[in-house]
């Protein structure tokens, strides 16, 4: 197997994950590390290694292209920068692999999907369930009719995250919009659980790389935190074809509930907990994995979709060496998700709890009986938490 040539666009951060994977010996035969870009490396842990490998990092993309080519792009840098990333990365005659989402700002989807085509060269987004085997297997099942249609799908995700959290980066955690008026949206719904409400699109997309489309959209958002954008959210869709969708989602809470998910379609039902969920939470699960039963009474067991999260690189890899023929979760898949949340910004605004519910662990900030709150809310014995807001 021909190596392939790889550039890493961020390698501090989440870009560490790709720096670990390229870097471990049993790989040295399947990738070449051919440079590395980020104009703050010190941030990086394994800089040595990597200096030693592939050289001093490039300030920026277009320095490494000045200077040197690779077969793969792999971008992770904050979500103002993806488009111009992946736009230079294509041009250059790189494939690409970018995290999520896959931009900031939904009107540069058309300039995306035009670039890519333009360049005979493809992107990947990295939503690392979409890469894994047990989505995909199930993503088969679901366009194969195994389930018959989705009717109503609902997603809980109760991350609590302190003040540190959102001063990460370089100032754009929790932004709307950059210094220079570039949208972000970075928040609970386009950051760290944005996979599992991509999720629920992605799933029910019929093809292998597409998302089923949002016709209509319900939002009730809310922060604590001192940022600009929202830190809670529920939010309420329609999918083309009727099914409704629920994801509720918060980093002020003070308890985990890792990611849940309970997916009804007209013949059968799949559901998924990371971890034994808390004894009030409606449902059936089995801790860890993936599992559908259909009306007939068969079971269908998929795994864990957090299992080898790096998948995701070796797919875009295989797809830059023309070993697949498409991503499995590219522009056309992804873009649904941007537009989603680019209408909820447009579209709803955000609210402030009541200063009486909210509490201080640490340098956690939460409110209390949110957690409680939004259990019942994914149970459906309540709507949302707009008497929870200031009106």
């Amino acid at each position: 197997m021909k190596k392939t040539s790889v550039v890493l666009v961020g390698i501090g951060g989440y870009g560490s994950l790709y720096v670990n994977e390229v870097l471990k010996p049993e790989n040295s035969g399947v990738f070449e590390l051919v440079g590395a870009v980020d104009p703050y490396p010190s941030s990086c842990r394994r800089l040595p290694e990597l200096t030693a490998r592939c050289g001093q990092p490039y300030a920026s993309l277009d320095d490494f292209y000045r200077e040197k080519t690779a077969d793969l792009c792999v971008i992770s840098t904050p979500i103002q920068f993806h488009t111009e990333n992946i736009i230079s990365a294509l041009r250059h005659g790189s494939d690409v692999l970018c995290e999520k989402p896959l931009c900031g700002d939904a009107r540069d989807i058309v300039r995306l999907a035009e670039a890519e085509a333009s360049s005979g060269h493809r992107v990947s987004i990295g939503y690392q369930w979409s890469h894994s085997e047990a989505i995909g297997k199930l993503k088969s099942d679901v366009a194969a009719g195994v389930y018959g249609e989705p009717v109503f799908l609902r997603t809980l995700v109760l991350w609590p995250r302190d003040r540190k959290y959102f001063g990460r980066g370089t100032g754009w955690a929790g932004r709307i919009r950059a210094a220079d008026g570039s949208l972000i949206y970075d928040s609970v719904a386009n950051n760290a659980a944005a996979h599992y409400l991509h999720n629920m699109l992605y799933v029910t997309g019929s093809e292998t790389d597409g998302a089923r489309r949002v016709t209509d959209v319900k939002a009730e958002l809310a922060r604590v935190n001192d940022i600009e954008n929202f830190d809670t959210s529920v939010i309420r869709v329609t999918l083309e074809g009727g099914a409704a969708a629920l994801f509720a989602a918060s980093h002020t809470v003070a308890c985990t509930v890792n990611p849940v998910f309970d997916y009804r379609f007209t013949r059968g039902r799949v559901t998924f907990s990371q971890d034994a969920p808390p004894p009030s939470l409606d449902g059936t699960y089995t801790p860890g994995h993936i599992v559908g039963v259909t009306d007939r009474g068969e079971t269908r067991d998929y795994g864990d979709p957090f299992i080898f999260p790096e998948r995701k690189l070796h797919v875009a890899a295989a797809v830059a060496r023309g070993e697949l023929p498409a991503p499995v979760c590219g522009i056309r898949a992804a873009s649904e998700h941007t537009r989603l949340i680019n209408r909820i910004g447009e579209e709803f605004p955000i609210g402030s709890f009541d200063p009486s519910l909210i509490r201080e662990r640490g340098e956690l900030l939460y409110v209390d009986t949110l957690s409680e709150r939004l259990i019942s809310v994914y149970n459906g014995s309540v709507d949302g938490i707009s008497d929870m807001l200031i009106r």
